[in-house]
């Protein structure tokens, strides 16, 4: 499993198809055939990897939109986007290190 931490960069790959349906977004890796759900908070996580993005800044924005604690908010975000990075359905750029 990829390590993912503030520094890293994720990005959703463009191996999928995707489709909402009764506001959720439903993922299909091409690769591997295999689906995804996505509902709750997911569909807006989804909608900020379409660019390269830090997995902060994600938190930061989620924090804000939805006055919620953010040690709470940062470990769910690595949880789902390890969960994606698992499906083969981000790609994670990990932070160098020194």
């Amino acid at each position: 499993m990829v390590a993912i931490d503030s520094g890293s960069t994720v990005v959703a790959t463009d191996n999928c198809v995707t489709t909402t349906i009764d506001g959720e977004i439903v993922l299909l890796n091409n690769e591997t055939g295999r689906y995804q759900g996505l509902s709750g908070v997911g569909p807006d996580i989804w909608d900020r990897i379409q660019e390269p993005t830090e997995p902060a800044a994600i938190v930061s924005t989620l924090v804000e939109e939805y006055d919620v604690d953010r040690d709470r908010v940062a470990t769910d975000v690595e949880r789902f986007l390890e969960t994606l990075a698992a499906e083969q359905l981000v790609k994670i750029d990990a932070s160098p290190t020194p």
